[in-house]
Protein backbone atom coordinates (compact mmCIF):
# COMPACT_ATOMS: atom_id res chain seq x y z
CA UNK A 1 0.00 0.00 0.00
CA UNK A 2 1.18 3.46 -0.87
CA UNK A 3 0.99 6.15 1.77
CA UNK A 4 0.89 9.03 -0.68
CA UNK A 5 -1.01 12.23 0.09
CA UNK A 6 -3.92 13.39 -2.04
CA UNK A 7 -3.11 15.65 -4.96
CA UNK A 8 -2.95 19.39 -4.27
CA UNK A 9 -6.14 21.37 -4.68
CA UNK A 10 -6.62 24.55 -6.66
CA UNK A 11 -9.31 25.84 -4.31
CA UNK A 12 -9.44 26.95 -0.69
CA UNK A 13 -9.26 24.02 1.75
CA UNK A 14 -12.27 24.78 3.97
CA UNK A 15 -11.66 21.60 5.96
CA UNK A 16 -8.41 23.08 7.29
CA UNK A 17 -10.04 26.46 7.97
CA UNK A 18 -12.77 24.91 10.10
CA UNK A 19 -11.27 21.74 11.56
CA UNK A 20 -7.91 23.09 12.73
CA UNK A 21 -9.19 25.93 14.94
CA UNK A 22 -11.99 23.76 16.30
CA UNK A 23 -9.54 21.08 17.40
CA UNK A 24 -7.27 23.64 19.03
CA UNK A 25 -10.19 25.47 20.68
CA UNK A 26 -11.57 22.36 22.37
CA UNK A 27 -8.73 22.24 24.91
CA UNK A 28 -9.16 25.94 25.79
CA UNK A 29 -12.92 25.46 26.07
CA UNK A 30 -12.48 22.46 28.37
CA UNK A 31 -10.04 24.31 30.63
CA UNK A 32 -12.24 27.42 30.90
CA UNK A 33 -15.37 25.38 31.62
CA UNK A 34 -13.61 23.19 34.18
CA UNK A 35 -12.16 26.14 36.08
CA UNK A 36 -15.44 28.07 35.78
CA UNK A 37 -17.39 25.12 37.21
CA UNK A 38 -14.83 24.96 40.01
CA UNK A 39 -15.95 28.47 40.96
CA UNK A 40 -13.41 30.67 39.20
CA UNK A 41 -15.02 32.09 36.04
CA UNK A 42 -12.43 34.88 36.01
CA UNK A 43 -10.09 32.47 34.23
CA UNK A 44 -11.71 33.65 30.99
CA UNK A 45 -9.88 36.96 31.49
CA UNK A 46 -6.73 35.13 30.35
CA UNK A 47 -8.21 34.96 26.84
CA UNK A 48 -5.59 37.35 25.35
CA UNK A 49 -2.95 34.83 26.40
CA UNK A 50 -4.98 32.07 24.75
CA UNK A 51 -4.74 33.98 21.47
CA UNK A 52 -1.26 32.46 21.28
CA UNK A 53 -2.93 29.18 20.37
CA UNK A 54 -3.28 30.80 16.93
CA UNK A 55 0.47 30.33 16.46
CA UNK A 56 -0.09 26.58 16.47
CA UNK A 57 -3.12 26.93 14.21
CA UNK A 58 -0.94 28.64 11.58
CA UNK A 59 1.62 25.84 11.58
CA UNK A 60 -0.97 23.09 11.48
CA UNK A 61 -2.99 24.82 8.74
CA UNK A 62 0.01 25.08 6.44
CA UNK A 63 1.09 21.52 7.13
CA UNK A 64 -2.33 19.97 6.51
CA UNK A 65 -3.61 22.14 3.67
CA UNK A 66 -4.18 20.47 0.34
CA UNK A 67 -3.91 23.78 -1.54
CA UNK A 68 -1.19 23.99 -4.15
CA UNK A 69 -0.54 27.72 -3.77
CA UNK A 70 1.54 29.18 -0.96
CA UNK A 71 -0.63 32.31 -0.99
CA UNK A 72 -3.77 30.20 -0.62
CA UNK A 73 -2.26 28.31 2.32
CA UNK A 74 -1.46 31.63 4.03
CA UNK A 75 -5.03 32.84 3.51
CA UNK A 76 -6.35 29.57 4.92
CA UNK A 77 -4.12 29.93 7.98
CA UNK A 78 -5.29 33.52 8.55
CA UNK A 79 -8.94 32.49 8.23
CA UNK A 80 -8.40 29.56 10.60
CA UNK A 81 -6.78 31.89 13.13
CA UNK A 82 -9.64 34.36 12.77
CA UNK A 83 -12.13 31.58 13.46
CA UNK A 84 -10.18 30.59 16.56
CA UNK A 85 -10.25 34.19 17.78
CA UNK A 86 -13.98 34.40 17.12
CA UNK A 87 -14.61 31.21 19.10
CA UNK A 88 -12.53 32.48 21.99
CA UNK A 89 -14.40 35.80 21.91
CA UNK A 90 -17.75 34.04 21.97
CA UNK A 91 -16.61 31.95 24.94
CA UNK A 92 -15.51 35.15 26.70
CA UNK A 93 -18.92 36.70 26.02
CA UNK A 94 -20.71 33.66 27.45
CA UNK A 95 -18.56 33.37 30.61
CA UNK A 96 -18.36 37.07 31.62
CA UNK A 97 -21.91 37.20 33.05
CA UNK A 98 -21.04 34.18 35.23
CA UNK A 99 -18.35 36.25 36.97
CA UNK A 100 -21.01 37.93 39.07
CA UNK A 101 -23.81 40.42 38.83
CA UNK A 102 -23.19 43.33 36.49
CA UNK A 103 -24.37 46.65 37.87
CA UNK A 104 -26.65 48.76 35.70
CA UNK A 105 -24.01 51.46 35.24
CA UNK A 106 -21.41 48.84 34.16
CA UNK A 107 -23.42 47.29 31.30
CA UNK A 108 -22.08 49.70 28.68
CA UNK A 109 -18.48 49.00 29.66
CA UNK A 110 -19.14 45.26 29.76
CA UNK A 111 -20.62 45.29 26.26
CA UNK A 112 -17.72 47.37 24.92
CA UNK A 113 -15.20 45.06 26.58
CA UNK A 114 -16.77 41.91 25.17
CA UNK A 115 -17.04 43.42 21.69
CA UNK A 116 -13.40 44.45 21.86
CA UNK A 117 -12.39 40.96 22.94
CA UNK A 118 -14.28 39.41 20.03
CA UNK A 119 -12.93 41.87 17.44
CA UNK A 120 -9.38 41.90 18.78
CA UNK A 121 -9.46 38.11 19.05
CA UNK A 122 -10.38 37.78 15.39
CA UNK A 123 -7.56 40.08 14.28
CA UNK A 124 -5.01 38.70 16.75
CA UNK A 125 -5.84 35.13 15.77
CA UNK A 126 -5.63 35.90 12.07
CA UNK A 127 -2.38 37.83 12.45
CA UNK A 128 -0.61 35.32 14.66
CA UNK A 129 -1.73 32.38 12.56
CA UNK A 130 -0.67 34.13 9.34
CA UNK A 131 2.71 34.97 10.88
CA UNK A 132 3.61 31.39 11.78
CA UNK A 133 2.17 30.11 8.51
CA UNK A 134 4.38 32.59 6.65
CA UNK A 135 7.43 31.41 8.57
CA UNK A 136 6.54 27.78 7.78
CA UNK A 137 6.12 28.61 4.12
CA UNK A 138 9.50 30.37 4.05
CA UNK A 139 11.15 27.27 5.50
CA UNK A 140 9.37 25.11 2.94
CA UNK A 141 10.72 27.22 0.04
CA UNK A 142 14.30 27.42 1.36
Amino acid sequence: MSNSSPPPSRSIDFRVIIETPLRQFVLWLAMVLLVTWAGYPGVVCVTPMAWLIALRVGNISVARSKSDSSTRRLIEAALAGALLGLLQGILFTVIVPLMGPIKADEWDNTIILTLLMVIMGIFAGAGLSFFTAYLSERRRVN
